[in-house]
């Protein structure tokens, strides 16, 4: 049986076809998933950059996340370090009201001293997060990766801040129930050494929310900026595909044209060759 042998007019059509078809195809894979590169043979440079990329966002968003928390720690030990000032300025108060006062006003105002002293060994218990305290008696310190790779830290030093790290006595033991005016002037001055290391300790602290906070925004921007670059590299124009599929169409609706003409053609010439 001979060979069918096809025109070149219909081979060249019959590829040009081919081709449509195989951009559109293309085309739409683009459009439903929205990426021109999805394997290495799409582009080895971008698509090697990109997983680079993706893995460094990956690791700074994994740096925020720690800092997330580490953030909360100190600002939970922060907010620690407001209530014992206040219990502290309380005790003050307790103790400056005494002054001159009667043996049984002093003997209540020890009792009084004595039962918020307590609460400054309790809230000092309590300030902690996820098991982190850097206030309590015996603190914690918090050593926190800024970065992705962990060539970057900050440490974060507890204090102790209950009632023996603050150096605030016990009215009875200490300061002789208040028994005289010179009992409740150790006790002031006891206190007011209290108030001044907190307030040191809360600069401090307040100095570690600040850094803490400008680098969760940096590792948060920085990731954002690195995952747009990702998009640059990878993403399809869907635009510019969209084009493309339209213009596919033009060429295969042509290309079937011309194939069916040709088509036509050789089929005149066979029935003209047949009839001669």
């Amino acid at each position: 049986m001979d060979a069918i042998n096809t025109s070149t007019a219909v081979q060249t059509n019959l590829l040009a076809l081919q081709r449509a078809a195989d951009v559109r195809s293309e085309s739409a894979k683009r459009l439903s998933t929205g990426l021109e590169i999805q394997r290495a043979t799409d582009g080895p440079s971008a698509f090697f950059q990109a997983q680079a990329l993706t893995a460094r966002v990956s690791g700074l968003f994994e740096a925020k996340d720690n800092i997330g928390q580490a953030l909360s720690a100190v600002e939970s030990a922060l907010n620690g370090v407001d209530a014992l000032t206040e219990i502290s300025q309380q005790l003050s108060g307790v103790a400056l009201a005494v002054r001159g006062g009667s043996a049984e006003a002093r003997q209540a105002a020890a009792g009084q001293f004595n039962a918020l002293r307590e609460q400054l060994d309790s809230i000092a218990r309590d300030a902690t997060y996820l098991g982190t305290g850097l206030v309590q008696s015996d603190p914690d310190s918090l050593t926190v990766s800024l970065n992705e790779t962990g060539s970057s830290d900050v440490t974060v030093d507890g204090a102790g801040l209950d009632a023996s790290g603050l150096g605030i006595g016990d009215a009875l033991t200490s300061y002789n129930a208040f028994a005289s005016d010179l009992d409740v002037e150790a006790a002031l001055n006891d206190l007011s050494n209290a108030v001044s290391s907190l307030r040191s300790t809360a600069s401090s602290f307040g100095s570690d929310v600040a850094l803490l906070g400008i680098r969760e925004n940096f590792a948060s921007n920085l990731g954002a900026t690195l995952e747009a670059g990702t998009a640059k590299l990878v993403n399809a124009d869907l635009e510019e595909e969209a084009a493309r599929q339209l213009a596919s169409q033009v060429r295969q609706d042509l290309s079937t044209l011309d194939l069916r003409i040709a088509a036509q053609g050789a089929q005149q010439i066979t029935q003209i060759l047949f009839a001669g």
